[in-house]
């Protein structure tokens, strides 16, 4: 174990601890505080968060982006907060009275005995999410990247299994084998779609952009048969929603890339409309999506005006 990985995780449980210890007025207040003086001083990555938001509202003008993306800071921030005290009861509370649309679709789709393709897009509230997951006692497999750290990767395994065991986890380096195989048991398969894959995706246009999308969703649906679904989580008015819905696929008769590009741009395409109503909720707009190369992210300019009002 190296030593760099141990400091990290005391780091991090000392940061849990701390947190523990305030009442949840007080931890949104700190969050909320550390937002604000990250959006002034120290802006993370906000370089591929106004191009990427550009892409999503090319109508707005420069002013609109920063005021959007100053919520968006402190909204993250305020999520990382409440991220560590899921487990209190008001939090757990929030999470069992979701508001959940299209259960009955998913349910129907499980229901064909050939496991489901859940889709989802990387938003601030995935904790909660997969929290549900467990709660609801619905079979679940998450495809998930394990963290380089291996202390702190079981420590957030460990966390999810507070609110239940109907949520396994999956890493993405087990491959389509280990991807099939919960399908076969007629688990859901949760499958994140908003990543870019470069040289290994296929191209599909989100918001007209090209984007190297994943394969595994389309290749899973196309060897097993698997119906496909799309899932989004948010909050609104101080209440989770989680909203399920069927993507319409047509029936294929080949896997070949042209299959797999038409499933991937079918499902990946219901997901703009959520973006867009709910861009601050939106995780990666922090991510390099559309484009590695950095001088696709030039130097955003904020006068004193448009850091503060």
């Amino acid at each position: 174990m190296k030593l760099k990985h141990k400091l990290e995780y005391f780091l991090l449980r000392s940061v849990i601890f701390f947190i523990n210890l305030l009442p949840v007025p007080v931890i949104l207040w700190l969050c909320s505080s550390l937002g604000l003086i990250a959006w002034i001083i120290f802006p993370f990555r906000l370089q591929v968060a106004y191009a990427n938001l550009s892409t999503v509202f090319p109508e707005l003008n420069h002013s609109e982006k920063l005021r959007l993306l100053r919520r968006v800071y402190l909204q993250f921030t305020r999520c990382f907060g409440l991220v560590f005290i899921l487990h209190r009861r008001k939090l757990v509370g929030l999470i069992e009275n979701a508001e959940i649309s299209g259960r009955d679709k998913l349910e129907a789709a499980l229901s064909r005995g050939k496991g489901v393709i859940l889709t989802t897009i990387h938003a601030s509230w995935f904790e909660a999410y997969f929290a549900w997951f467990n709660l609801s006692g619905l079979p679940t497999s998450l495809i998930y990247q394990k963290q380089s750290n291996p202390l702190s990767d079981r420590y957030f395994v460990k966390q999810r299994s507070r609110y239940g065991t109907s949520l396994e986890h999956v890493s993405s380096y087990d491959g389509m084998k280990a991807f099939e195989e919960a399908l076969a048991r007629n688990r859901l398969l949760i499958v994140s779609l908003d990543q870019s894959y470069a040289s290994r995706g296929t191209k599909v246009l989100f918001f007209n952009r090209p984007l190297a999308c994943a394969k595994g969703t389309a290749m899973l649906h196309l060897r097993t048969g698997a119906p496909v679904l799309t899932s989004v989580y948010y909050m609104k008015d101080g209440k989770m929603h989680i909203d399920f819905d069927t993507v319409k696929l047509p029936a294929y008769d080949e896997i070949n890339e042209e299959n797999i590009n038409d499933i991937s741009s079918r499902a990946i395409k219901l997901y703009e409309p959520f973006i867009r109503e709910y861009p601050e909720q939106w995780f990666s707009l922090f991510h390099r999506l559309w484009s590695k190369d950095k001088n696709d992210y030039p130097p955003v300019k904020r006068t004193l005006k448009q850091i503060f009002f």
